[in-house]
């Protein structure tokens, strides 16, 4: 079977270390010029080849692969007004790494089903070292045969797939990986601002909660928040919002209760409503009472 001709659009932070792995595995990739011109020069020295244009560097591939910020971004470069979706051949498939409202990506998948053209949710976990060492866990929804097609791109870009179900399946399994991880972010940070109030040794502190509730958010936000480093961003307020807002839209829709989420973003809001919007989810050790930090 050949390999695949593929076109690659989004080279933020995850995007360029995404489509490096697929070019310097002997994939042929394109890529779509972007507002810094360095991600695609580096690119481009590795073997792949620039277009000026979207539509332009989807013509005639086999796979498109998408890693863009949000839903409003991926519904402008799929289906706005000089949407990719009229330039893609049919047979093709159309893969969506971002992470994205299931909701947008049914549509988005019956769009492109319209036009003979297969649709692969695939959004990402582990971060940008796992980007850069082909080491990202893939959550993929589509039909079986599609998923298949584009196993070997996502086998050349992570190590672990989650096979989900239908189209959009990923995407809402993404979104609530972050909504719970959000959650007990804010959760380690009570833990500590009570440790803090208490008179606990907050490092001494931190090792003992990871030996009796360990997690993620402990280990990689537990220490941000005792040191107070809010820059730069491992996870900025604002895009936790807005997943957390499409968890909601989901659970509203499921008819289903979110009692911790809607307090764990009532307090997001709070921080973006203090001007740390913009600033790492470590920042809600804003949120201590100066009886707490003093006695830290």
């Amino acid at each position: 079977m050949k390999s695949p001709r593929v076109a690659f659009i989004g080279l933020g932070a995850m995007g360029e270390p995404m489509a490096a792995n697929l070019v310097q595995r002997g994939f042929a990739v394109t890529v779509v010029g972007h507002r810094r011109p360095e991600p695609v020069a580096r690119l481009t020295a590795l073997g792949a080849t620039a277009s000026g244009s979207a539509r332009a560097a989807v013509a005639g591939r086999d796979v498109v692969i998408l890693m863009l910020p949000d839903s409003d971004q991926v519904g402008r470069v799929v289906t706005g007004a000089d949407g990719i979706l009229g330039a893609m051949p049919a047979g093709a498939c159309l893969v969506d790494c971002s992470t994205s409202d299931p909701a947008h990506s049914r549509a988005i998948a019956e769009s492109a089903q319209q036009r003979g053209i297969a649709y692969v949710d695939a959004p990402v976990t582990r971060g940008v070292q796992g980007a850069k060492q082909a080491k990202l866990a893939f959550f993929v929804g589509g039909a079986p045969a599609a998923v298949e097609s584009v196993r070997p791109l996502l086998d050349a870009m992570g190590d672990t797939m989650f096979l989900m179900g239908d189209a959009g399946s990923g995407h809402a399994t993404k979104i609530i990986v972050q909504a719970l991880s959000y959650a007990t972010v804010a959760l380690v940070n009570e833990a500590l601002m009570l440790g803090a109030a208490e008179g606990l040794e907050l490092p001494r502190l931190q090792e003992a909660l990871l030996a009796g509730a360990g997690s993620k958010a402990l280990e990689s936000f537990g220490p941000r928040i005792i040191e107070r480093q809010y820059m730069p961003a491992r996870v900025v307020v604002n895009d936790a919002l807005r997943h957390m807002a499409t968890a909601s839209r989901m659970a509203e829709g499921a008819a289903c209760p979110r009692f911790v989420h809607a307090a764990a973003a009532e307090l997001l809001q709070l921080l973006a409503a203090r001007g740390l919007a913009k600033s790492d989810l470590s920042s809600l050790a804003e949120m201590w009472p100066e009886s707490a930090s003093a006695r830290e």
